[in-house]
């Protein structure tokens, strides 16, 4: 499908307006003057003169493209001409600008002067000199040529009189002449690696190299449940949109603005920056024309905290509820205990629903708290089994701590459920046992 442009000028400014697109696979070359009233030298246009032709390109300090045959009376083969030729992959669909011609008011002489602006194979616009011309006077117009399929465009003014001279001097001046580019193929994606699921740090990070054959590599996209919300440049400039202010950021400077690969380019998803629950994100990559390939997902991130189970399971786990005790406490809540050092201490848990169903393959963070108030986390793996029982058996030589049992209903994602319990390791002889060198245990 292709990109609907448009064009409009405002007032008596340089500003030029092209609306949003309407579908992938084409982008726009600017040349000579920008929409938002940039400069730039017009790249991509090619100069071919014969004796009596001559071309100059002033754009870049604020003029214009143009192309004239010289003299009161130019020779007969005198011929002056720009050409713009789309790169490797794309195609010429459309042709935008604002050109003015001079020489080709209606007159009696003879019919020997000529402006064509064509493709390789059809002419898409013509003015020679003559009572019966197709121009009743000069073009001043702004150009819009819709429906084209080619893979060169020619601004040419000539004399036809061949072997002769022709009656005037004419030319034209194209303050911006404006390609669209077809390019219908997606870029190509390799070696994509997820470099972190984010279940920890909160930021899942995707790895990958792309390359393309038409307007090159232009960024990286991040969707959430279907909807683009963070685009990541892939290429310097000129592979930048060059008028931010409209719907459409597929317009460049240059006939490839953007690298043809990229290697080793990684894009980030930060779980604080998406709305509270589990989403559908998918990491794409896009080319100057818009066309996209996926790169990574659609994964649910962040997760409903289990392994697997059914749609009900999943749902339930974002109600989970965590209860967690010490097997030889004799306490009523058996929150707290009391060992001698050297001897294991057995703690086991359950993790429910709201509705008091087990919740299975549930991963619970364990923090231990030293007595200086250290915190840190000391297991991520500790999962839930049948029934949502949880067993966690401590080393012996663990010294006197506060254990938190922390579960998320989501992964990555806050704590939604916690559990504390006090353990107390004394001495042979009674004393409390707490490490000296505690900062790192």
């Amino acid at each position: 499908m292709r990109r609907s442009f448009g064009l409009s000028a405002a007032a008596a400014g340089v500003l030029l307006l092209v609306p949003a697109v309407a579908s992938a696979e084409n982008y726009l070359v600017t040349s000579c003057t920008e929409p938002l009233g940039g400069r730039n030298a017009a790249a991509g246009w090619v100069a071919t003169t014969t004796p009596g032709g001559t071309t100059s390109n002033t754009c870049a300090s604020g003029g214009a493209l143009r192309a004239e045959i010289l003299g009161a009376t130019p020779p007969g083969t005198a011929s002056a001409k720009w050409s713009f030729t789309a790169p490797p992959a794309t195609r010429i669909v459309r042709a935008l600008g604002n050109r003015v011609t001079f020489g080709f008011s209606p007159s009696n002489q003879a019919l020997d002067v000529s402006y064509i602006l064509q493709t390789q194979d059809s002419v898409l616009e013509r003015c020679d000199l003559g009572q019966n011309s197709s121009c009743v006077a000069n073009l001043v117009a702004p150009l819009d040529k819709q429906g084209l399929n080619g893979t060169r465009l020619d601004m040419r003014v000539l004399c036809a009189n061949v072997g002769l001279t022709c009656s005037r001097p004419a030319g034209v001046n194209a303050t911006h002449l404006w390609p669209v580019l077809e390019d219908a193929s997606p870029p190509a994606v390799a070696n994509t690696s997820v470099l972190d699921d984010g279940e920890v740090s909160g930021t899942l990070r995707a790895r990958f190299d792309a390359g393309d054959l038409g307007g090159g590599v232009y960024r990286a996209l991040v969707k959430v449940d279907g909807r683009i919300t963070q685009a990541v440049p892939l290429g310097p400039p000129p592979c930048t949109d060059v008028n931010p202010r409209d719907a459409d950021p597929y317009q460049f400077n240059v006939p490839v603005p953007c690298p043809a690969s990229v290697t080793g380019a990684i894009v980030a998803v930060d779980v604080k920056v998406l709305p509270p629950g589990p989403h559908g994100v998918e990491i794409a990559v896009e080319d100057a024309a818009g066309n996209q390939k996926t790169v990574f997902g659609p994964i649910e991130f962040p997760k409903p905290n289990v392994a697997s189970g059914s749609a009900a399971e999943r749902a339930a786990a974002l109600t989970g509820r965590l209860r967690m005790w010490f097997v030889k406490s004799r306490t009523k809540t058996r929150r707290t205990y009391t060992s001698r050092f050297g001897t294991r201490v057995v703690t086991r848990g359950r993790l429910r629903s709201r509705r008091g169903r087990g919740i299975v393959g549930a991963r619970i963070d364990v923090y231990h708290i030293r007595t200086d108030g250290r915190r840190r986390l000391v297991k991520t793996g500790l999962k839930s089994r049948a029934g949502g029982a949880l067993t966690l058996i401590l080393p012996n030589n663990v010294d006197t701590r506060t254990l938190e049992f922390a579960y998320r209903a989501l992964r990555p994602g806050p704590i939604t459920s916690r559990h504390r319990l006090r353990l107390t390791v004394r001495t042979k002889s009674g004393r409390i046992y707490k490490r000296k060198s505690s900062a790192r245990r």
